[in-house]
């Protein structure tokens, strides 16, 4: 089954290809969904980036990765997902909201490698779809 959402517009922030096959780019993915990292922004702070992950679902919605049990069984060469970045500074005594990215993300069989095209839907400053390209061909 292919799960297609839409046709991306015609713009795209970013096409770029991992050179793995479709199924493990799809698996790291899925991976990822629920995880975060922490590390140190420019100017010093540490900031913790929680990860979530969307699959495009009869055309309509996106639903959560781990609510698609057999996810990777169903797909063939190419899928659809909506995946959200969310930036939060930690202090010592609170956290802080710093910004919300979301993405989407076509993911397409080419050959024994992987074509990416992402289009960041977020409006908010913060992470870009260079950001999303380093982090997926780091779990790959």
């Amino acid at each position: 089954m292919r799960r297609i959402y839409h046709r991306f517009p015609i713009r795209s922030d970013l096409v770029f290809t991992i050179q793995r096959p479709f199924i493990d780019v799809v698996s790291a993915l899925c991976a990822l969904h629920g995880t975060h990292d922490v590390g140190k922004a420019p100017g010093g702070e540490m900031v913790r980036i929680d990860f979530s992950a969307a699959v495009a679902e009869k055309k309509i919605s996106f639903v959560p990765v781990d609510r698609v049990p057999d996810l990777l069984y169903t797909i063939t060469e190419a899928v659809d997902f909506q995946i959200e970045l969310k930036e939060t500074t930690l202090m010592s005594d609170r956290r802080i909201p710093r910004s919300k990215n979301v993405f989407l993300l076509h993911i397409a069989e080419v050959g024994m490698a992987s074509e990416c095209v992402v289009v960041k839907t977020s409006t908010m400053n913060g992470l870009d779809a260079m950001d999303l390209k380093t982090l997926l061909e780091g779990v790959v």
